[in-house]
């Protein structure tokens, strides 16, 4: 029988390492194959066992992601709202987001590429890029609507006007990902691939979606706040028609 050449100790306690090397890159899915054949373990009393810290800070860094991803969509939003001088408006344009993650999980899925570190910045990046179409879009159409023209004309007229440029813009930069989809990489450690490929399947879904669930939500979005202008002024004009009380003295 084998036994260790020395003893390890961390904080006090016996440690032994075990230590291997897997043919993957998707670290996810090696971490729950190992919780789950750590589960099937039954240990002795006093024993257990510890992931490395390669491991150990995925959730670290998803955590990070996360909040980076919410802190890029907070910016934007803040930004269109000064520009359009309306923070409702905006709304209607952040619905290419969801958009664009749901070709990123697609393109991911049938590339076969795991979600490393790389393909979460590429989704913060989406998240800048993609809603560069809904805020042309919009904006022709407010310009529209300033002219005189009506809000279904402005949605057709304006949707009808941005084709040929949001199809330019979204088809450079797509074709401008491929070769870090092919197999762009610095040297043999870092690998670009991941990155190229949730650019292009967030920008494809999401520019093809646009065309259509942006004018949608702008119209919905546009009732609502016609909806609660109307509602705000039935309850000034029946504030303002009601007997003030009397009091009297006693």
């Amino acid at each position: 029988a084998y036994s260790p050449q020395a003893i390890q100790r961390v904080d006090g306690k016996n440690v032994v390492t075990v230590s291997a090397r897997s043919s993957g890159k998707d670290f996810a899915r090696v971490k729950a194959n190992l919780e789950q054949l750590v589960a099937s373990f039954e240990m002795p009393r006093g024993y257990s066992i510890d992931m490395g810290e390669e491991l150990a800070e995925l959730d670290t860094s998803r955590a990070n992601f996360a909040t980076a991803l919410l802190l890029s969509i907070v910016l934007i939003y803040i930004v269109m709202g000064a520009l359009f001088e309306s923070y409702v408006l905006p709304l209607s344009i952040l619905t290419t987001v969801p958009l664009a993650f749901l070709g990123v999980y697609w393109g991911m899925y049938i590339t076969q590429t795991p979600m490393d570190t790389i393909a979460y910045i590429g989704c913060i990046l989406l998240v800048g890029i993609v809603v560069n179409n809904g805020i042309v879009i919009i904006d022709h159409i407010n310009q529209l609507r300033n002219e005189g023209m009506d809000r279904f004309s402005a949605i057709i007229e304006g949707g009808h006007h941005r084709l040929r440029p949001v199809l330019m813009t979204a088809l450079t930069t797509i074709l401008g990902c491929v070769p870090l989809a092919i197999g762009g990489g610095v040297g043999s450690q870092v690998s670009f691939t991941s990155l190229g490929r949730a650019l292009i399947g967030g920008l494809t879904t999401g520019t093809f979606l646009t065309l259509i669930v942006v004018p949608l939500f702008y119209s919905l979005i546009d009732d609502l706040r016609l909806w609660s202008l109307q509602f705000l002024a039935t309850l000034v004009r029946l504030a303002k028609g009601r007997p003030t009380p009397r009091t009297e003295a006693i």
